[in-house]
């Protein structure tokens, strides 16, 4: 089943607020297996939104609406579905009674607000576990069409109440999209997508790249009536990247290189440290948490022509206030490859002391001095990662 998501609202479309409820709604229907081709906001004018409603359905089996059925002039969406059905508004007048005492007890009551029991004739309004204004059910020729409201409280618990278990129903046959994802590091995205040019091509289980700042996640996706049937259609390709990626991919779905490392100092019992030359403290900030953080320093930079030597350096001296960490991790000042910016490679050098042994690292950064810190410190992380792993 094909559906199509449309967000209604001006201050959308001017960026006053994010369209999360778009993103949410795209992520339930995946969740429960449906197709979602396109996403479309549109802004609060009853044309314009009766024209993408009638497009939507011309294209998918079901549209989903979030948004403009609340009291005020401005929403439209009661209106537009009354316009593309050729009928008329009608009222919920159980419902306006319970909006009346809703207002009593607040000591105000706004005719306006009565908008909100309003649904267009010969569609099924929907109730509101978490507020007052109706959502609606109507068909459009083939086409099923649900409008909840854009309060992201009240989308989620009529998405989840009232229009999953309605589209479950009509598809017939239960399926999920179930999903797994990879993370690497070490990689480009263009090296990662050569190395795995052939499995792309498969659309079930189907494979796509995302860019995590240095890392590269790698997403698996796969449809099935179940999700037992959909795991090993993932684990089957997954073998094939793992074999092919090695030790690049560090973890898997919800797994961080920061939790990675969190754990493992927790499960060492060692305490840890930082000094930092070319990350104005930003690597001390994302440890500030882990077990056995002690303290930081940042130290001016020195510029000198081997930044692995000046990484051990720094790594060798005792930078915390009481005692000296089990482990520390120490950052160089960058050194520029190259005299034109555009092009500048930057080298940063990277060591991890441990009570086991020193490992000492290059990292080279393409980018400005602020793309140097941001990429620095997740580099930093992986060369601890891979120190207190043995690897």
């Amino acid at each position: 089943m094909i559906v199509e998501i449309i967000a209604v609202g001006t201050e959308l479309l001017l960026g006053e607020i994010i369209n999360t409820n778009a993103a949410a709604i795209g992520t339930k229907l995946a969740e429960d297996g449906f197709d979602v081709h396109h996403q479309v906001t549109v802004g609060d004018n009853l044309d314009r939104i009766v024209e993408t409603i009638g497009t939507a359905c011309s294209r998918a089996d079901a549209v989903v609406i979030t948004g403009g059925i609340g009291p005020t002039q401005d929403d439209l969406t009661r209106d537009a579905i009354c316009a593309l059905l050729d009928v008329k508004i009608e009222r919920d007048e159980d419902h306006a009674e319970v909006i009346r005492k809703r207002l009593a007890t607040r000591g105000v009551i706004a005719d306006t607000a009565l908008r909100m029991a309003d649904y267009p004739a010969t569609t099924e309004p929907l109730p509101n576990s978490k507020g007052i204004a109706l959502g609606i059910a109507a068909r459009h020729g083939s086409a099923r069409i649900f409008a909840v409201p854009g309060v992201p409280t009240e989308m989620h618990a009529m998405i989840d109440d009232e229009v999953r278990p309605r589209l479950r129903a009509a598809s017939g046959e239960p399926a999920v999209l179930a999903s797994r994802l990879l993370h690497t590091w070490g990689f480009g995205e263009s090296q990662i997508a050569e190395m795995l040019h052939d499995l792309y091509a498969s659309t079930n289980p189907s494979i796509a790249f995302l860019i995590n700042g240095p890392e590269v996640r790698i997403r698996i996706s796969a449809k099935a009536a179940t999700r037992d049937l959909a795991e090993p259609m993932i684990r089957s390709i997954e073998d094939d990247i793992r074999g092919r990626l090695g030790s690049a991919i560090f973890a898997t779905d919800s797994e961080t290189v920061d939790s990675i490392v969190f754990d493992e100092l927790s499960n060492r019992g060692w305490t840890l440290a930082t000094v930092e030359a070319s990350t104005a403290g930003l690597l001390t900030a994302r440890l500030a948490n882990a077990p056995g953080f002690i303290g930081g320093s940042v130290v001016s930079a020195t510029r000198v022509d081997d930044v692995e030597a000046r990484a051990t350096m720094l790594a060798a001296g005792n930078f915390t206030t009481d005692s000296d960490a089990d482990v520390v991790v120490a950052v160089s000042e960058s050194l520029t490859d190259d005299a034109d910016d555009r092009v500048a490679g930057q080298r940063v050098g990277i060591v991890v002391r441990t009570p086991e042994k020193t490992t000492v690292r290059t990292i080279s950064i393409l980018g400005d001095t602020e793309q140097v810190r941001q990429f620095a410190v997740p580099g930093a992380l992986h060369v601890l990662r891979q120190a207190l792993l043995g690897g």
